[in-house]
């Protein structure tokens, strides 16, 4: 069982939908998403949240980075454990606010397509590799989850902000 941080995003995944198949899915829709957004509304600091959009995009892709490398570690067989890392000194030394929403996007757009290879390269019996990240125990597939999942958390919450 993963900590319950790491599960709040692996019970957002279609337990028997092909992994790569929703991560590939899953991108367009939030390239579409992203596309459709006024770039105005990027910068606006919408309460409760303490976030940008341009902050939670850029997040997205430090997260999916962080995940996929775990998921690499792993499955070629690192054994060290791996630290946890702290999202908000990571987006503290980010540009989020210098950089125009649609390279953002495009950021993100290259990190899935990064995180895609690597999954669609994996050996099959890599994908039940187990390795400690941030003190709990995971395997290749929990870490493909999580890139899913933690997408699905922030998209559903960014829709939210931008209901009028």
């Amino acid at each position: 069982m993963a900590e319950p941080y790491f599960d709040k995003y692996l019970r957002r995944v279609a337990p028997l939908a092909d992994p790569i198949e929703q991560l590939d899915s899953q991108a367009q829709a939030l390239v579409d998403w992203a596309r459709s957004v006024n770039t105005a509304e990027t910068d606006i600091l919408h309460p409760p949240y303490t976030w940008t959009l341009r902050e939670v995009l850029k997040h997205i892709s430090d997260c999916e980075r962080v995940f996929a490398f775990r998921a690499l570690w792993i499955a070629r067989g690192g054994n060290d454990p791996l630290p946890s890392f702290d999202e908000h000194v990571f987006l503290a030394n980010s540009s989020a606010h210098e950089t125009p929403w649609i390279e953002l996007t495009e950021e993100f757009k290259s990190v899935r397509s990064a995180s895609l290879t690597l999954f669609k390269n994996l050996p099959e019996l890599s994908w039940r590799n187990r390795g400690r990240v941030a003190g709990f125990e995971l395997d290749v597939k929990m870490l493909c989850g999580m890139i899913y999942g933690h997408l699905d958390h922030h998209l559903n919450i960014m829709n939210k902000r931008l209901e009028k």
